[in-house]
């Protein structure tokens, strides 16, 4: 056996081995995807029982009776309670990153909450700071949103024709 048949034997060799690698990589590459999605569907499932079992409080449930029964007796703490149960009771979408942005801009349209930005970013990582920092500059502060319970109240008593 010649040099030069030795050298064809281990090109091919070589070649059957690379193939192999690629072969392998792209098996580990989709079960490294099948195991995050099912890390994701588990924090998904984790987020929903925590929910569920914060809810339970008896505090929450009269709160969230209230809300759901478009009660106007809501005061304004059980109100502030209310509207942060409608925000996390939301279920993840394919928008959840869309719905996430809006709420930011119109709480950031709240002069309170611009303040309050201000004085908490330097606590937030770099990435997610310069996300709030782009959000606040890319939003108009407006005393508009600032009474939502009386808006919700006023959208209430249209609702339920009683409106003033």
């Amino acid at each position: 056996m010649s040099l030069e048949h030795v050298f064809y034997i281990s090109q091919s060799i070589a070649a059957v081995a690379v193939i192999a690698s690629l072969l392998y990589l792209a098996h580990q590459v989709r079960q490294a995807e099948r195991v995050q999605r099912a890390t994701m569907q588990q924090g998904r499932a984790d987020r929903t029982s925590q929910a569920a079992l914060a809810l339970a409080s008896s505090e929450l449930v009269r709160v969230l009776q209230k809300g759901m029964a478009g009660d106007a007796e809501l005061t304004r703490e059980e109100f502030t309670q209310w509207m942060w149960l409608c925000r996390t009771l939301r279920m993840l979408s394919d928008a959840a990153f869309d719905s996430y942005v809006a709420g930011v801009k119109f709480y950031f349209s709240m002069p309170g909450m611009r303040a309050a930005w201000k004085l908490l970013e330097s606590q937030f990582g770099g990435d997610f700071r310069s996300f709030g920092s782009a959000m606040l500059a890319q939003t108009k502060a407006t005393s508009q949103n600032a009474d939502a319970y009386a808006a919700w109240r006023n959208l209430l008593a249209a609702e339920l024709g009683t409106a003033e």
